[in-house]
């Protein structure tokens, strides 16, 4: 499938046929006929669709020359430094409640 340069960015979308029915599999927002190219051949052999942007999504693909800007990423997820704190202060308080701490400081002296 050849794009014309003026049709950039515009949505790939790979569906699965099966009997009759179409089954969403992948969508791709592309800016060059290369990376059109790279997602047809990703989902040769399913049905490729395009869609064109609407005004909100363009936003997100100023840039031309196939740069995409995006918004900034923001980290998901917690920190392994504050899960391993938890689970100390999680033994430590365990430790005083049975008097584990208490005897191993009492056989130390």
């Amino acid at each position: 499938m050849e794009l014309r340069r003026e049709e950039f960015p515009v949505a790939l979308q790979a569906y699965d046929v099966r009997s009759d029915r179409e089954d969403f599999i992948a969508e791709q927002v592309v800016n060059s006929q290369a990376e059109a190219d790279n997602f047809m051949s990703l989902y040769s052999g399913r049905l490729i669709k395009t869609r064109d942007l609407r005004p909100v999504e363009t936003k997100r693909f100023e840039g031309g020359k196939g740069t995409a800007v995006t918004a900034p990423r923001r980290r998901a997820g917690v920190s392994p430094w504050v899960i391993f704190l938890l689970i100390l202060i999680v033994l430590v308080i365990i430790g005083f409640a049975t008097g584990w701490i208490q005897t191993m400081i009492a056989q130390m002296k």
